[in-house]
């Protein structure tokens, strides 16, 4: 069990380099943007991001989950790629020309102008993300951990050099940030191609049963994914319609706080999926599974605790415009704490390819996010969107977990439902009271509870004995 456990800390290590050094790159480029980008304009970029997401909802019918799912239980992978990117590709060229056909219409209602260029930017990204998804999925499914971390370092770096060009020789607004991400977006995916051409030659074919397989399992994700666009995203929209892309902007600049315990949720999931497949088919213990879900929940609500304490101090980074966003960070962390630590509970509901399941998971979700943002957004803005979000969050954690319980194997949820009862009670003070020295003692009861987390991580890197059980 030690061996395996350095081994998977090891693979782990591996593909958070890539993230871990993107947030560094992060850490200097978020205060500097926001020195010279308004909210209002990082509100604009923030509802592009915002179209981006919902169209590879749609484009993508769930084939990338599914590619993920048959990747080590096909022999032969070229067929497996060229059938799961087939109706993806097929589908962001047609969206891509319906997009530039009503560009208008589709600007005025994201930036209230008309804006050809963004616009001519999202359409032509569309067929490239699916070169991008697919081929950055390749290689994760692989486990070529260093080559996915040197990738993701190289999107980085490009992305803040040319948003530093934009910023300085094109104009300070939304479209030099949109116009950064769109140019790394196509320099990395050239690169993605070019790394993955064996995919591309001959020998490939339409298998039928294949791709039946494939959509049957996609299928079920694509309302799944709607309702999950709805339910991530019904914030931005909330407020589009009943603030002002100023608050929009004040939540970005929030969102920015929590982007390294983001980019440490991006490494997990990345290196979660392949090994936990591989996990599944070769049989290993489920007591592994579950000691790995509660590790990860303790160090992130450890992470969660010491974040939200030293916000005021972490918000000083930014321009003094977006000190509203301090109140806010307590609150947008739920996002990748709970979304990563469900990925560890709910696999069983991709173990027994009932993804239908999901469709109740992100339906419920999305359901108490709307209810929350319509009574609090008109009043309370920028913050009444942050509390609807953490509470569906935590509904999407729950609901998930429980399904994947009853269809896999009943887990104990101590863990979970005193980290999940912890952070809530941490964040409701927030509300109420901003004094350090008074929200100090409730850090350090997390910290207290989660050290055999810290204990066990230290073990296993140092090869020490450890009893912690979880």
């Amino acid at each position: 069990m030690a061996e395996s456990a350095r081994t998977f800390l090891k693979r782990f290590l591996g593909f958070s380099i890539g993230p871990l050094v993107s947030s560094v790159i992060g850490f200097f480029t978020v205060p500097i943007t926001t020195w010279f980008i308004m909210p209002d304009e990082f509100g604009k970029a923030s509802m592009y991001a915002l179209a981006s997401t919902f169209l590879a909802m749609v484009i993508f019918m769930g084939m990338d989950q599914a590619f993920a799912r048959e990747f080590h239980a096909r022999t032969d992978k070229k067929t497996l790629y060229f059938n799961a990117v087939l109706i993806p590709l097929s589908l962001s060229t047609i969206a891509g020309f319906f997009i530039l056909i009503f560009y208008k219409p589709f600007s005025m209602l994201l930036y209230a102008s008309v804006q050809l260029d963004a616009m001519i930017m999202l359409a032509v990204s569309l067929p490239v993300s699916v070169f991008y998804r697919f081929n950055l999925l390749l290689i994760r499914m692989q486990e070529r951990a260093r080559l996915y971390s040197l990738l993701n370092i190289l999107d980085r770096v490009l992305g803040f050099t040319f948003l530093m060009l934009f910023i300085f020789l094109y104009e300070k607004s939304f479209k030099s940030i949109v116009l950064a991400n769109f140019c790394s977006y196509i320099s990395i995916s050239a690169i993605n191609v070019a790394l993955t051409s064996d995919y591309f030659k001959k020998g490939a074919h339409i298998d039928k049963a294949l791709l039946k397989v494939l959509v049957k399992f996609g299928l079920p994700l694509i309302p799944t994914s709607l309702l999950a666009w709805v339910f991530e995203s019904m914030d931005r929209i909330a407020m589009r319609q009943w603030s002002d892309f100023t608050q929009i902007g004040l939540y970005s600049g929030a969102f920015k706080i929590v982007t390294v315990l983001q980019l440490f949720s991006s490494a997990f999931n990345t290196f979660w999926a392949p090994t936990v497949y591989r996990w599944y088919e070769t049989n290993v213990e489920k007591d592994l599974f579950h000691k790995v879900s509660t590790v990860l929940f303790g160090m992130m609500s450890i992470c969660f605790a010491f974040i939200v304490l030293f916000r005021n101090i972490i918000i000083m980074l930014l321009s003094k415009s977006y000190a509203g966003s301090a109140v806010l960070v307590p609150f947008l962390i739920y996002i990748p704490i709970m979304y990563t630590t469900s990925e560890t509970t709910g696999m069983g509901i991709g173990f027994t390819r009932k993804t239908s399941y999901s469709i109740i998971v992100s339906g419920v979700s999305a359901g108490i996010n709307f209810i929350g943002n319509y009574l609090l957004v008109p009043k309370y803005g920028a913050l009444g969107a942050c509390i609807s979000t953490a509470v569906s969050y935590m509904s999407f954690f729950w609901v998930k977990t429980m399904i994947s319980r009853k269809l896999w194997w009943k887990f104990n949820l101590k863990p979970y439902i005193l980290n999940s009862f912890f952070m809530g009670v941490y964040s409701f003070i927030t509300l109420f009271t901003n004094n350090f020295f008074l929200e100090l003692p409730l850090a350090l009861l997390i910290l207290m509870y989660n050290f055999p987390s810290i204990k066990y991580i230290y073990s296993v890197a140092f090869n020490k004995k450890t009893g912690y059980r979880p």
